[in-house]
């Protein structure tokens, strides 16, 4: 994938902006829909219309800007040793600071039991779903959200000519969005506030890996392993792990 941020051939800047707007809010809407306002049938299906234009959206702007040879070079970026050792070293780092963080003292506050009823509720009750569901989370659904969290609306706000100092905060806070609806439908108040400022700091550092090695290679593979570090404490809370 390339790395580039900022392509001409976007289209117009109002086009941009609107694209940028339905992509940021929709998973928003998404998620308030399915866990919030309609739980079921009509949630799950406006759930599913969003995330078809979270996705659909970037795919179609790839599709028309990216070439081969942008995602040949943006990989071989990536998979350098610097940006690979990075990648490798922060993701471990925000991994094992969520696991210690939880267990050594959020676990205590929180309503363990209710995070399992939730997980439970969504269908993920057993153990091959929930680690069939686990693989894709923090292999492909990394990749997604970094294509487009990352690519798509920082190039995006590149487009725009939106100051680095404005588009690194705002790109970090669009990602932050849906997350803190996600959050609070199975977390208290404190875990929600501290997962969103999580969330934040790494929207932060992933937009900054794309804009220093030109790749979506190391930013994936810290948002993978911070993502392992949350499929254990769920595995752990059902009793599917150590």
């Amino acid at each position: 994938m390339t790395g580039a941020t900022h392509n001409p051939r976007h289209g117009t800047n109002g086009s941009t902006m609107l694209m940028l707007l339905v992509v940021a809010i929709a998973p928003s809407i998404g998620a308030a829909s399915a866990l919030w306002l309609w739980p079921g049938l009509v949630g799950s299906l406006i759930y599913a219309a969003c995330k078809s234009l979270l996705y659909g959206i970037p795919a179609i702007v790839a599709w028309k800007t990216i070439r081969r040879s942008d995602t040949r070079q943006g990989l071989l970026r990536g998979m350098r040793v610097r940006p690979v050792l990075f990648g490798l070293v922060s993701g471990i780092l925000i991994g094992a600071g969520i696991l210690v963080l939880w267990y050594g003292w959020l676990a205590n506050w929180s309503d363990v039991p209710r995070l399992v009823e939730k997980i439970e509720e969504s269908g993920l009750g057993g153990p091959v779903r929930f680690w069939l569901f686990a693989a894709w989370m923090c292999v492909g659904n990394s990749l997604l959200e970094e294509f487009v969290f990352r690519w798509f609306i920082d190039s995006s706000l590149d487009r725009l000519r939106t100051p680095l100092a404005l588009a690194l905060p705002l790109s970090a806070l669009i990602f932050t969005m849906h997350h803190v609806i996600v959050l609070a439908a199975y977390f208290d108040t404190l875990v929600v506030v501290l997962g969103s400022g999580g969330v934040f700091v790494g929207g932060l550092l992933w937009s900054i890996c794309l804009r220093r090695w030109r790749s979506l290679v190391p930013g994936w593979i810290s948002h993978a392993i911070v993502d392992v570090a949350l499929v254990l404490i769920a595995a752990h809370a059902l009793g599917f792990g150590p």
